[in-house]
Protein backbone atom coordinates (compact mmCIF):
# COMPACT_ATOMS: atom_id res chain seq x y z
CA UNK A 1 0.00 0.00 0.00
CA UNK A 2 1.44 3.32 -1.08
CA UNK A 3 0.90 6.50 0.54
CA UNK A 4 0.69 8.82 -1.92
CA UNK A 5 0.22 8.30 -5.64
CA UNK A 6 1.21 11.71 -7.02
CA UNK A 7 3.87 10.73 -9.28
CA UNK A 8 2.19 7.44 -10.68
CA UNK A 9 -0.59 9.75 -11.52
CA UNK A 10 1.68 12.03 -13.48
CA UNK A 11 2.90 9.48 -15.49
CA UNK A 12 -0.72 7.64 -15.95
CA UNK A 13 -0.01 4.69 -14.01
CA UNK A 14 -0.98 2.09 -11.48
CA UNK A 15 1.39 2.03 -8.55
CA UNK A 16 2.46 -1.83 -8.75
CA UNK A 17 3.65 -0.69 -12.33
CA UNK A 18 6.90 -2.34 -13.98
CA UNK A 19 9.72 -0.25 -14.84
CA UNK A 20 9.33 -1.39 -18.66
CA UNK A 21 5.78 0.38 -18.05
CA UNK A 22 7.15 3.56 -16.37
CA UNK A 23 9.71 3.68 -19.10
CA UNK A 24 6.55 3.53 -21.61
CA UNK A 25 4.79 5.89 -20.12
CA UNK A 26 7.17 8.56 -19.49
CA UNK A 27 8.38 8.34 -23.57
CA UNK A 28 5.16 9.10 -24.72
CA UNK A 29 4.34 11.44 -22.21
CA UNK A 30 8.06 13.57 -22.48
CA UNK A 31 7.70 13.43 -26.35
CA UNK A 32 4.17 14.89 -26.31
CA UNK A 33 4.88 17.55 -23.30
CA UNK A 34 8.98 18.31 -24.35
CA UNK A 35 9.38 21.98 -24.83
CA UNK A 36 10.58 21.92 -28.58
CA UNK A 37 7.02 20.17 -29.17
CA UNK A 38 4.95 21.80 -26.98
CA UNK A 39 5.74 25.17 -25.93
CA UNK A 40 2.85 25.45 -24.03
CA UNK A 41 3.85 22.08 -22.10
CA UNK A 42 7.05 23.28 -19.67
CA UNK A 43 5.58 22.71 -16.72
CA UNK A 44 4.37 19.20 -17.31
CA UNK A 45 7.13 18.31 -19.24
CA UNK A 46 8.85 19.34 -15.50
CA UNK A 47 6.53 17.33 -13.70
CA UNK A 48 6.66 14.10 -15.33
CA UNK A 49 10.55 14.04 -15.32
CA UNK A 50 10.50 14.82 -11.77
CA UNK A 51 7.91 11.28 -11.36
CA UNK A 52 10.35 9.82 -13.54
CA UNK A 53 13.17 10.28 -11.59
CA UNK A 54 12.54 9.32 -8.26
CA UNK A 55 10.34 6.03 -9.78
CA UNK A 56 13.01 5.10 -12.19
CA UNK A 57 15.36 4.76 -8.98
CA UNK A 58 13.86 1.40 -7.10
CA UNK A 59 15.56 2.52 -3.70
CA UNK A 60 13.65 6.47 -3.76
CA UNK A 61 10.77 4.47 -5.27
CA UNK A 62 10.72 2.57 -2.02
CA UNK A 63 11.26 5.82 0.17
CA UNK A 64 8.13 7.50 -1.54
CA UNK A 65 5.82 4.65 -1.89
CA UNK A 66 6.55 4.47 2.19
CA UNK A 67 6.79 7.90 3.21
CA UNK A 68 5.50 9.79 0.15
CA UNK A 69 6.94 13.10 -1.13
CA UNK A 70 8.10 14.83 2.24
CA UNK A 71 10.12 11.31 2.86
CA UNK A 72 11.85 11.73 -0.41
CA UNK A 73 12.89 15.52 0.31
CA UNK A 74 14.31 14.41 3.79
CA UNK A 75 16.32 11.86 2.39
CA UNK A 76 17.88 14.61 -0.10
CA UNK A 77 17.26 12.30 -3.09
CA UNK A 78 15.15 14.79 -5.07
CA UNK A 79 12.85 17.38 -3.85
CA UNK A 80 14.03 20.65 -4.15
CA UNK A 81 17.71 19.08 -5.96
CA UNK A 82 15.36 17.30 -8.90
CA UNK A 83 17.61 16.96 -11.85
CA UNK A 84 17.10 19.11 -15.18
CA UNK A 85 14.14 17.69 -16.96
CA UNK A 86 16.20 17.79 -19.77
CA UNK A 87 19.02 15.86 -18.79
CA UNK A 88 16.58 13.33 -17.68
CA UNK A 89 15.33 13.37 -21.05
CA UNK A 90 18.92 13.47 -22.74
CA UNK A 91 20.04 10.44 -20.58
CA UNK A 92 16.70 8.61 -21.72
CA UNK A 93 16.83 9.20 -25.54
CA UNK A 94 20.60 9.37 -25.68
CA UNK A 95 19.92 12.86 -27.90
CA UNK A 96 21.61 15.61 -29.40
CA UNK A 97 21.61 17.75 -26.02
CA UNK A 98 18.04 18.56 -25.50
CA UNK A 99 16.72 18.39 -28.68
CA UNK A 100 13.68 16.43 -29.80
CA UNK A 101 14.87 12.61 -31.65
CA UNK A 102 14.02 12.60 -35.23
CA UNK A 103 11.08 10.75 -36.49
CA UNK A 104 13.44 8.14 -38.00
CA UNK A 105 15.87 8.39 -35.33
CA UNK A 106 16.12 4.69 -33.08
CA UNK A 107 15.24 5.36 -29.61
CA UNK A 108 17.42 3.30 -26.98
CA UNK A 109 16.35 2.45 -23.80
CA UNK A 110 18.68 2.92 -20.84
CA UNK A 111 18.54 -1.06 -20.48
CA UNK A 112 19.56 -1.88 -23.95
CA UNK A 113 22.48 -4.68 -24.64
CA UNK A 114 24.77 -1.83 -27.01
CA UNK A 115 25.35 1.88 -26.86
CA UNK A 116 23.12 2.34 -23.54
CA UNK A 117 22.08 6.01 -23.77
CA UNK A 118 23.23 6.35 -27.21
CA UNK A 119 26.87 7.73 -27.02
CA UNK A 120 24.99 10.94 -25.61
CA UNK A 121 27.59 12.64 -23.04
CA UNK A 122 25.51 12.63 -20.07
CA UNK A 123 26.58 14.55 -16.55
CA UNK A 124 24.57 13.05 -14.22
CA UNK A 125 25.65 16.30 -11.43
CA UNK A 126 23.47 18.69 -14.00
CA UNK A 127 25.10 20.20 -17.27
CA UNK A 128 24.69 18.86 -20.02
CA UNK A 129 26.69 17.27 -23.10
CA UNK A 130 27.20 17.94 -26.27
CA UNK A 131 25.76 16.57 -29.42
CA UNK A 132 26.60 12.87 -29.92
CA UNK A 133 25.89 9.66 -32.04
CA UNK A 134 26.03 5.62 -30.90
CA UNK A 135 29.84 4.83 -30.92
CA UNK A 136 30.86 7.85 -30.09
CA UNK A 137 34.56 8.32 -29.55
CA UNK A 138 35.29 8.60 -25.95
CA UNK A 139 38.03 10.77 -26.34
CA UNK A 140 39.54 13.77 -27.91
CA UNK A 141 41.66 13.46 -31.37
CA UNK A 142 45.16 13.64 -30.52
CA UNK A 143 46.99 16.62 -30.51
CA UNK A 144 50.09 16.61 -32.32
CA UNK A 145 53.01 19.05 -31.58
CA UNK A 146 56.41 19.32 -33.78
CA UNK A 147 59.48 19.86 -31.41
CA UNK A 148 63.01 20.36 -33.19
CA UNK A 149 65.99 18.47 -32.04
CA UNK A 150 69.99 18.30 -32.93
CA UNK A 151 71.65 16.06 -34.53
CA UNK A 152 73.70 15.54 -30.91
CA UNK A 153 70.13 14.90 -29.11
CA UNK A 154 69.05 12.09 -31.78
CA UNK A 155 72.86 10.15 -31.20
CA UNK A 156 72.92 10.23 -27.46
CA UNK A 157 69.61 10.74 -26.76
CA UNK A 158 68.23 12.64 -23.50
CA UNK A 159 65.03 14.23 -22.58
CA UNK A 160 63.50 17.62 -24.04
CA UNK A 161 61.22 19.55 -22.13
CA UNK A 162 58.13 20.99 -23.60
CA UNK A 163 55.21 23.78 -23.15
CA UNK A 164 51.25 21.42 -23.45
CA UNK A 165 48.49 24.04 -23.89
CA UNK A 166 45.40 22.06 -23.46
CA UNK A 167 41.64 22.13 -22.43
CA UNK A 168 41.05 20.05 -19.19
CA UNK A 169 37.53 19.81 -17.56
CA UNK A 170 36.79 22.75 -15.11
CA UNK A 171 37.71 21.74 -11.52
CA UNK A 172 36.03 24.57 -10.15
CA UNK A 173 32.26 23.56 -10.91
CA UNK A 174 33.21 19.67 -11.91
CA UNK A 175 33.15 20.22 -15.55
CA UNK A 176 29.12 20.75 -15.15
CA UNK A 177 29.56 24.35 -16.36
CA UNK A 178 27.77 25.99 -13.67
CA UNK A 179 26.23 24.80 -10.48
CA UNK A 180 24.73 21.30 -9.48
CA UNK A 181 20.69 20.97 -11.19
CA UNK A 182 21.45 24.85 -13.07
CA UNK A 183 18.51 25.60 -15.75
CA UNK A 184 19.67 25.38 -19.19
CA UNK A 185 18.51 27.50 -21.95
CA UNK A 186 18.38 27.59 -25.56
CA UNK A 187 21.92 28.47 -27.55
CA UNK A 188 21.26 32.14 -29.16
CA UNK A 189 23.82 32.06 -31.62
CA UNK A 190 22.65 28.69 -33.31
CA UNK A 191 18.74 29.22 -32.16
CA UNK A 192 18.99 26.04 -30.04
CA UNK A 193 19.67 23.90 -32.92
CA UNK A 194 23.20 22.89 -32.40
CA UNK A 195 24.09 23.37 -35.73
CA UNK A 196 25.65 27.08 -36.83
CA UNK A 197 25.17 28.19 -40.44
CA UNK A 198 27.76 30.24 -42.04
CA UNK A 199 28.04 31.11 -45.91
CA UNK A 200 31.61 31.43 -47.81
CA UNK A 201 31.90 33.30 -51.07
CA UNK A 202 32.56 30.73 -54.12
CA UNK A 203 32.70 31.92 -57.66
CA UNK A 204 29.56 34.52 -58.29
CA UNK A 205 27.39 32.68 -55.67
CA UNK A 206 27.46 32.00 -52.10
CA UNK A 207 27.73 28.27 -50.24
CA UNK A 208 26.25 27.55 -47.21
CA UNK A 209 28.21 26.30 -44.61
CA UNK A 210 26.86 23.56 -41.50
CA UNK A 211 29.04 23.49 -38.58
CA UNK A 212 28.89 22.63 -34.86
CA UNK A 213 28.60 25.66 -32.97
CA UNK A 214 30.75 26.62 -30.94
CA UNK A 215 28.92 28.40 -28.48
CA UNK A 216 26.71 25.39 -27.25
CA UNK A 217 29.22 22.69 -28.37
CA UNK A 218 26.51 21.30 -30.58
CA UNK A 219 23.70 20.12 -27.54
CA UNK A 220 21.46 23.74 -28.72
CA UNK A 221 21.57 24.63 -25.17
CA UNK A 222 23.54 26.75 -22.60
CA UNK A 223 23.38 27.16 -18.46
CA UNK A 224 21.62 30.40 -17.77
CA UNK A 225 23.87 32.79 -16.91
CA UNK A 226 22.73 33.32 -13.50
CA UNK A 227 23.76 29.55 -12.69
CA UNK A 228 27.18 29.60 -14.54
CA UNK A 229 30.38 28.91 -13.19
CA UNK A 230 32.49 32.21 -12.66
CA UNK A 231 35.67 30.53 -13.75
CA UNK A 232 34.57 28.58 -17.01
CA UNK A 233 31.55 30.55 -17.56
CA UNK A 234 29.68 27.89 -18.65
CA UNK A 235 32.29 26.03 -20.55
CA UNK A 236 32.95 23.13 -19.05
CA UNK A 237 36.24 23.38 -19.65
CA UNK A 238 39.39 25.84 -19.10
CA UNK A 239 42.40 26.54 -20.75
CA UNK A 240 45.60 24.96 -19.01
CA UNK A 241 49.67 24.73 -19.30
CA UNK A 242 51.52 21.70 -18.46
CA UNK A 243 55.43 21.23 -18.47
CA UNK A 244 56.07 17.84 -19.63
CA UNK A 245 59.04 15.82 -20.71
CA UNK A 246 59.87 14.13 -23.84
CA UNK A 247 62.31 11.36 -24.28
CA UNK A 248 64.25 11.27 -26.78
CA UNK A 249 65.62 7.69 -27.88
CA UNK A 250 69.18 7.28 -28.65
CA UNK A 251 69.07 6.77 -32.66
CA UNK A 252 65.66 8.42 -33.81
CA UNK A 253 65.42 9.81 -36.53
CA UNK A 254 63.60 12.61 -38.27
CA UNK A 255 59.86 12.41 -38.31
CA UNK A 256 59.58 9.87 -35.62
CA UNK A 257 56.49 9.89 -33.70
CA UNK A 258 56.25 9.88 -29.61
CA UNK A 259 52.86 9.41 -27.97
CA UNK A 260 52.60 10.98 -25.01
CA UNK A 261 49.26 9.12 -23.51
CA UNK A 262 46.35 11.01 -21.24
CA UNK A 263 48.38 14.37 -21.76
CA UNK A 264 46.18 15.88 -24.39
CA UNK A 265 42.57 18.07 -24.28
CA UNK A 266 39.76 16.51 -22.41
CA UNK A 267 35.89 17.05 -22.31
CA UNK A 268 33.77 16.90 -18.72
CA UNK A 269 33.14 12.66 -19.23
CA UNK A 270 35.31 11.60 -21.69
CA UNK A 271 39.14 10.01 -21.47
CA UNK A 272 42.16 12.98 -22.01
CA UNK A 273 43.30 12.78 -25.63
CA UNK A 274 46.62 11.68 -26.40
CA UNK A 275 49.47 14.35 -27.92
CA UNK A 276 51.87 12.91 -30.82
CA UNK A 277 55.35 14.88 -30.68
CA UNK A 278 56.70 14.76 -34.42
CA UNK A 279 60.51 15.13 -34.11
CA UNK A 280 61.75 17.66 -36.19
CA UNK A 281 65.86 17.27 -36.82
CA UNK A 282 67.27 20.45 -37.36
CA UNK A 283 69.67 20.94 -39.92
CA UNK A 284 73.63 20.19 -38.51
CA UNK A 285 76.30 23.05 -39.96
CA UNK A 286 78.93 20.16 -40.52
CA UNK A 287 77.85 16.21 -40.56
CA UNK A 288 74.48 14.86 -43.41
CA UNK A 289 72.71 11.80 -41.61
CA UNK A 290 72.08 9.47 -43.90
CA UNK A 291 70.31 6.22 -41.77
CA UNK A 292 72.49 5.67 -38.71
CA UNK A 293 75.43 6.76 -41.09
CA UNK A 294 77.14 10.25 -40.43
CA UNK A 295 78.84 12.31 -43.79
CA UNK A 296 80.70 15.16 -44.43
CA UNK A 297 82.79 16.69 -47.28
CA UNK A 298 85.96 17.56 -45.92
CA UNK A 299 88.61 19.95 -47.84
CA UNK A 300 92.63 18.95 -47.68
CA UNK A 301 95.69 20.50 -49.33
CA UNK A 302 97.68 19.34 -52.12
CA UNK A 303 100.43 18.80 -49.87
CA UNK A 304 98.23 16.49 -47.33
CA UNK A 305 97.25 14.46 -49.98
CA UNK A 306 100.55 13.55 -50.62
CA UNK A 307 101.28 12.67 -47.24
CA UNK A 308 99.54 10.81 -44.84
CA UNK A 309 96.62 12.71 -43.60
CA UNK A 310 95.27 12.55 -39.88
CA UNK A 311 92.16 14.80 -38.69
CA UNK A 312 90.31 14.97 -35.67
CA UNK A 313 86.65 15.01 -35.71
CA UNK A 314 84.40 16.25 -32.61
CA UNK A 315 80.95 14.51 -32.39
CA UNK A 316 79.06 13.80 -29.48
CA UNK A 317 81.55 14.81 -27.04
CA UNK A 318 83.96 12.32 -28.47
CA UNK A 319 87.30 13.04 -30.41
CA UNK A 320 87.59 10.54 -33.37
CA UNK A 321 90.56 10.70 -35.59
CA UNK A 322 90.72 9.76 -39.60
CA UNK A 323 93.32 9.33 -41.75
CA UNK A 324 93.97 8.45 -45.61
CA UNK A 325 97.08 6.39 -46.34
CA UNK A 326 99.85 8.56 -48.32
CA UNK A 327 98.88 9.01 -51.88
Amino acid sequence: MVKETDYYDRLGVQPDATPDQLKSAYRKLALQYHPDKNPEGGDKFKQISQAYEVLCDPKKRQIYDEGGVEAVQQTGSAGGTFRNPMDIFNMFFGGGGGGMPGEDEDIYDDDDEEGGGGGFNFFRNGGFGGSGSRGQHTKPPPMEHRLVVSLEQLMVGGRRKLKLDRKRPCQSCGGRGGRENAFTENCVPCHGKGVKLTYQQLGPGLVEMHGTCSNCGGSGRVISEADRCTVCQGARTVNDTKITQVHVERGMSHGTRVTLKGEGDQEPGQEPGDVIIILQEKQHHTYVRKGLDLHLEMKITLVEITVRVSKCLYVDGRTLAISKPQG
